[in-house]
C-alpha cells in the first residue's frame, strides 16, 4: 500500500506551526529520528572545553540558567523555591557553550536577556527570558569564513550597554556595545592579553578584571645566551641562579642529536609573568598588570565594593625538581586577593590564602574554581573542581572575606560553577547553585549558615550525550582522589585537555644531583594535551608509560610497556597506571591500592580512565576555513614538512617520515628516530595551542627565543607581549630545524593551523535568520554553503526555533523538515518564511551521527611503506588521471574523496588489501602541492595526505 508524503505548507502556514512548534513544548532528541520522517541525526565529541562562570541567576533570584557544555544548550530552571527547583525550558545554543551572564535592566519593563558563550561554535547566543528562544547569535568572521571570536569564554557586564567577553585562542577581550532594545555589536577595539588564554572576567565600577588563565611562574629550563655574566651554574640547590646550557651552535647540534640532555627548572626574572590585566571600563584604557597571583587562574569574583579582588587559582610546585622534592603535592591549592588603592588607580601586592592549609578537619580544596561573593561581602563561596561527589571531598567551600575556610559540604562530581544568591534585604549569603560539571548537575546548597552549608536539593540538567564510561573515567581524570595526597588530579596538569604550558622534572625520584633508585638521568618535561591521543602511541617523550614499541630510549630498558594486541586502549591503560604510581603517589612510600597495584583508583576507575584518554578531541584547527580548503601557504607548508622538495638542507632530509625527521604520516608522531637519540615524539598537532615546544621546552626558554629572534626576521619574541605559540613554533628553525631541513618555519605553521584534526571546518558554525538578515547576500552563502556540506555527509544542519521547535536539512530532498514531516521547506522558502515573520531561526552545522565521543575513528592515510628517504608522495602529472596506492586505517569503503577538502566527483578508491587503499584521482588538479583526504559516510575526514602534482 502506498504511504503518503509529508504534507507541505504553505510559508504563512509554516510560520504559524513553527510558533506552534515552540510554544507546545516539543523535546529536542539526541538525533530526532524518531518521528514520522527520518531526519539526519547528530553526533557529537568531547572536547573538554574550559567552563567559566557557566550558570548565572536572574536580577529577581528567580531563574537560574545553566550552560550545559556537552550538551550544546542552556537549562532554564525555577528557583523561586529553592528547595524544589523546576526545569522550565532547555534552548539549543552554540557547541559547548561555557559561560552566562545576565544582562542588568535599564527598566523593569525590559526582557531580560542571558548571554552565552560557545566555546567551539566561536559565538555569543542572546536568549530572552520572555520568549525563552535565541534572539541574537554574535560572531565575526574574516573574508574567507575563518571566525574571528575564536574560542570565547568568560562574559562579564558593564552596565546595560556594555558587555566583555574573553577570547581564549587569540588571547583577545572583545567589547560589545548594546542598544536600547539589547541587540548587540562588537566594538572595533579588542583589548590585547599579553598573557596565555585568558579566560575569567569581573566587572566592579569602571574597572574591568582579566585573568590569564595559563599565566606561568618565571620558570623555564636552565640555559644562558653566550656571554651571560651568570655563567654555567649546575648547582641544584640554587635554583635562583646560573644556568646549565650555554645556547651556541655547537650546543644546538649536540641537542639535535641527543634531546635529553639532563638538567632542572629554574627561576628566571626575565621571564614575564602576567597574571591579572585591568582596564578602564569606559576608555578600554590598560590601568594595571598585576603579577605573582598564581600558575592557573580559574575564577575571578569582586567585593561587593570592588575594593578587593579575589582569584582561585592553583601555584605549581614544578621549581621542585624531581618527585621526592614535590612530595606528592604538585599544586598549592589558593585563593589570593588585591586590595585597590587610590580608587583602584593601583592595587596592593598578591595576599594568597592555602586553601590546604587552613581548610577543617584536614580537608583538602583541590583545585578551587567558581567563586562568588554575597552582597555583604562577608561570605565567599567557592567550588574545588578536583572533588567527585563522593564523601571526603566537599565540593563547595564557604569562606570569610578574608579567604578563611568556615564550611564545606560534598556536592556532585567535579563541580566548577557557582552562583550565590543573597538576601535581598541584608545582603547576607542565602543559597549557592553548584554545577557538577561532569554529573550534569545543580546541586541547591543553603549557605545561610556559612559554618554548616547544608544541601536542598539536586536537579540534573542538560542531556550529556558522552557514553557513560567516558563520564566515569573523566570524574576519575579530574578527581583528586587519583593522587594519594588528595591534593590535585591527573586533569591539574591537563587542565581543559591541554598542557599547562609548564616544566615538570618528574621522570625520577630525585632530582638532579640527588640519587635515583632507577638510575634514570632526570630531565625536565613538558606536559602533554590528552586531546587527540588515539593512533598516537608511544605517548611519552622518551619511550616510557605508554610504548608499545620496543627499543625504547630509556637506557637499559627496551621492552615495549603495552600490547597493541588489543588496540590502543591497553597502552592508555598502561599511561594510567604508571602515572598513579607515579607523579600521583607519595615518592617515599607509594601504597598498594583498590586495584592491587600502586597508587589510588580502583581497577574500573582505571580502564574508565583509560577510555577517557581514547575519547576527548581537538576542536577544528583555529585557521581552519569553513570550505576544508587550504589556503596555498599552508600547501606550501605541507610539501616544506614532508617533502625534500626545497633542495636545502641535508640532502633527502624532512621534517617527517624518514630517520632524520620526528612527525611521520598520518598523525606526526614517531618512535625511535634514529638520528635524535631513539626519541620519541608523541604528537605535532594542536602545536597552535601550545607554548612550550619540544620535550624540554628548550627552544621556548626566553634566552632561546631572544637568540633565535636575532637568526630570523620573524617576530619570535616580543618581551611586551611575551611567548606566543607561534613564537615558539618558529624558534625551533633558525638555530634547529632550517639547517637540517634547508625550510623556514611560517608556511609550515600555517599548514599545522589549518591541518585537519577529522572535524570540518564548518563544525559549529551558525547562521541566525531573522527579518533584518534573511535576505542579505552574506546569510544566503552561508546557507549554501552549509547546506552542500550537509549534502555531503560532512554535518549535520539544524535550524532551530525556540526551546522546542527544530528543523534539519534533508540531503535527498533539500528540504528543511520536521519531525513530524508537516514543514519541509528549501533553504529559499526558509529564508522568505523567516524573512516575513517575527522569529529568530538559529543554524547550526552539528556533526554527523556516525561522530561520537570515543567511538568512530578518524580514518588514516599514509604512504605505503617506510622509507628510509624522503617520505613517498604522490607526484601525479597534472590533468591526467593517476592511480596512487596508499595505508589506510579506519576508511569506510563508502567512503568519498576529497581533493583540497571539496568532494572530487571524477575520484574513487577501492581497498584492495587491508591497510591499503588505491585512490584514482580524476583530474589531477594543477601543477603544485595538494591533499587528498577521505570523508567517511556521516563521520570524521582523514588526516590529508600531500600529493605533488607535476
Amino acid at each position: 500500500m502506498s504511504v503518503p508524503g509529508p504534507r507541505v505548507l504553505t510559508p504563512s502556514q509554516a510560520v504559524r506551526l513553527l510558533a506552534l512548534l515552540a510554544a507546545s513544548g516539543f523535546a529536542l532528541g539526541a538525533d530526532c529520528g524518531g518521528g514520522t520522517v527520518a531526519l539526519p541525526g547528530s553526533g557529537s565529541v568531547l572536547y573538554e572545553s574550559p567552563q567559566v562562570d557557566p550558570l548565572a541567576l536572574s536580577a529577581d533570584g528567580t531563574r537560574l540558567y545553566v550552560a550545559n557544555t556537552t550538551s550544546g544548550t542552556l537549562s532554564v530552571l525555577d528557583v523561586t523555591n529553592p528547595a524544589s527547583p523546576r526545569f522550565l525550558a532547555e534552548i539549543k545554543v552554540g557547541h559547548d557553550p561555557v559561560g552566562v551572564a545576565v544582562r542588568p535592566k535599564a527598566g523593569p519593563e525590559e526582557d531580560e536577556l542571558v548571554f552565552v558563550t560557545n566555546h567551539v561554535s566561536d559565538s555569543i547566543s542572546v536568549v530572552s527570558r520572555a520568549q525563552l528562544e535565541v534572539v541574537q547569535t554574535i560572531q565575526a568572521l574574516d573574508a574567507n569564513g575563518v571566525t574571528t571570536t575564536d574560542e570565547p569564554v568568560g562574559i562579564a557586564f558593564a552596565g546595560p550597554d556594555r558587555a566583555f567577553v574573553a577570547l581564549d585562542q587569540p588571547n583577545q577581550v572583545l567589547r560589545l556595545d548594546l542598544d536600547a532594545a539589547g541587540t548587540a555589536t562588537i566594538h572595533p577595539t579588542r583589548l590585547a592579553i599579553r598573557g596565555q588564554a585568558p579566560r575569567a572576567l569581573a566587572v566592579a565600577g569602571n574597572r574591568l578584571y582579566v585573568a590569564a588563565f595559563e599565566s606561568g611562574n618565571e620558570t623555564e629550563l636552565g640555559t644562558c645566551a653566550p656571554g651571560d655574566p651568570r655563567g654555567l651554574d649546575p648547582n641544584p640547590a640554587a635554583p635562583d641562579q646560573g644556568c646549565e646550557f650555554e645556547l651556541t651552535p655547537q650546543f644546538f647540534l649536540q641537542f639535535a642529536q641527543s634531546p635529553n640532555v639532563g638538567g632542572r627548572v629554574i627561576h628566571d626574572t626575565d621571564v614575564p609573568d602576567r597574571d591579572l590585566f585591568v582596564f578602564d571600563t569606559d576608555t578600554l584604557a590598560p590601568v594595571a598588570t598585576i603579577e605573582g597571583v598564581g600558575t592557573l587562574l580559574y575564577g575571578v569574583a569582586t567585593s561587593p565594593s570592588g575594593s578587593r579582588i579575589y582569584v582561585t587559582n592553583t601555584n605549581a610546585r614544578n621549581l621542585q625538581n624531581g618527585l621526592l622534592a614535590l612530595g606528592n603535592r604538585a599544586f598549592e591549592n589558593r585563593l589570593s586577593y588585591v586590595d585597590c588603592v587610590g580608587g583602584c588607580a593601583s592595587f596592593s601586592p598578591p595576599v594568597h590564602v592555602d586553601l590546604d592549609a587552613s581548610a577543617p578537619g584536614a580537608q583538602t580544596v583541590p583545585t578551587p574554581y567558581g567563586i562568588a561573593a554575597s552582597a555583604d561581602g562577608d561570605t565567599l563561596v567557592v567550588t574545588a573542581a578536583g572533588s567527585d561527589g563522593q564523601p571526603g571531598l566537599p565540593g563547595l567551600f564557604t569562606l570569610d572575606g578574608a579567604g578563611t575556610v568556615l564550611g564545606a559540604v560534598v556536592t556532585g562530581a567535579i563541580p566548577q560553577g557557582v552562583a550565590l544568591r543573597s538576601d535581598p534585604a541584608t545582603g547576607a549569603a542565602r543559597t549557592a547553585y553548584v554545577l557538577d560539571t561532569v554529573q550534569s548537575r545543580v546541586t541547591v546548597v543553603d549557605v545561610s549558615n556559612p559554618g554548616a552549608p547544608a544541601t536542598l536539593a539536586a536537579l540534573a540538567v542538560g542531556s550529556d550525550p558522552t557514553p557513560a564510561a567516558v563520564r566515569r573515567g573523566r570524574i576519575a581524570f579530574h578527581s583528586a582522589r587519583g593522587s594519594t595526597s588528595a591534593t590535585f588530579a591527573c586533569g591539574s596538569c591537563h587542565p581543559a585537555g591541554n598542557e599547562d604550558q609548564l616544566l615538570w622534572t618528574i621522570n625520577t625520584a630525585a632530582g638532579p644531583g640527588g640519587t635515583d633508585p632507577n638510575g634514570a638521568e632526570p630531565e625536565p618535561r613538558t606536559t602533554m594535551p590528552i586531546r587527540g591521543l588515539r593512533d598516537t602511541l608511544p605517548l611519552h617523550w622518551d619511550g616510557s608509560l605508554g610504548d608499545p614499541f620496543p627499543g625504547v630510549f630509556v637506557p637499559g630498558d627496551s621492552a615495549p610497556d603495552c600490547s597493541l594486541a588489543g588496540g590502543d586502549h591497553a597502552c592508555f591503560r598502561d599511561l594510567v597506571d604508571a602515572s598513579l604510581a607515579g607523579v600521583m603517589c607519595d615518592p617515599t612510600s607509594c601504597p598498594v591500592g583498590p586495584s592491587g597495584l600502586p597508587g589510588a583508583l580502583d581497577g574500573a576507575q582505571r580502564d574508565d580512565m583509560a577510555t577517557f584518554l581514547g575519547a576527548v578531541s581537538y576542536p577544528p584547527s583555529p585557521a581552519r576555513r569553513p570550505t576544508d580548503a587550504l589556503t596555498a601557504a599552508a600547501l606550501q607548508g605541507a610539501r616544506d614538512f614532508f617533502t625534500a622538495d626545497d633542495g636545502g638542507g641535508l640532502v633527502g632530509l624532512t621534517c617527517a617520515d624518514n630517520a632524520a625527521g620526528c612527525h611521520s604520516l598520518p598523525l606526526g608522531v614517531v618512535t625511535n628516530s634514529s638520528t635524535v637519540g631513539g626519541f620519541d615524539a608523541p604528537t605535532m598537532r594542536g602545536m597552535w595551542d601550545r607554548s612550550l615546544v619540544f620535550s624540554n621546552a628548550i627552544f621556548s626558554s626566553q634566552e632561546a627565543l631572544v637568540y633565535t629572534q636575532g637568526l630570523s626576521g620573524e617576530t619570535i619574541w616580543n618581551p611586551a607581549v611575551g611567548m606566543t605559540e607561534r613564537g615558539s613554533f618558529l624558534a625551533t628553525f633558525p638555530a634547529g630545524f632550517q639547517p637540517v631541513y634547508g625550510v623556514p618555519g611560517p608556511e609550515i605553521w600555517e599548514f599545522i593551523t589549518q591541518m585537519s584534526v577529522g572535524l570540518p571546518g564548518l563544525t559549529g558554525r551558525q547562521i541566525s535568520l531573522s527579518a533584518a538578515t534573511a535576505a542579505l547576500p552574506a546569510t544566503v552563502a552561508a546557507m549554501d554553503q552549509l547546506e552542500a556540506a550537509a549534502a555531503l555527509g560532512k554535518v549535520t544542519a539544524v535550524a532551530s526555533v525556540g526551546s522546542a521547535g527544530q528543523l534539519r536539512y534533508v540531503p535527498a530532498t533539500g528540504k528543511w523538515t520536521n519531525p513530524m514531516g508537516s514543514v519541509a521547506l528549501t533553504g529559499a522558502e526558509l529564508r522568505s518564511t523567516v524573512g516575513a515573520s517575527a522569529d529568530v531561526v538559529t543554524l547550526t552545522a552539528d556533526l554527523p551521527a556516525g561522530v561520537q565521543a570515543g567511538g568512530a575513528r578518524q580514518p588514516l592515510l599514509s604512504p605505503l611503506l617506510p622509507d628510509p628517504g624522503p617520505p613517498d608522495v604522490p607526484r601525479p602529472a597534472a590533468g591526467t588521471t593517476a592511480v596512487v596506492t596508499l595505508a589506510q586505517s579506519y576508511v569506510d569503503p563508502a567512503g568519498r574523496v576529497l581533493v583540497d577538502g571539496a568532494a572530487c566527483a571524477g575520484c574513487s578508491f577501492t581497498l584492495p588489501a587491508p591497510g591499503e587503499i588505491e585512490l584514482t584521482i580524476a583530474p589531477v588538479p594543477a601543477a603544485g602541492p595538494h591533499v587528498v583526504q577521505v570523508l567517511n559516510p556521516n563521520g570524521l575526514a582523514s588526516n590529508e595526505m600531500p600529493i605533488i602534482s607535476q
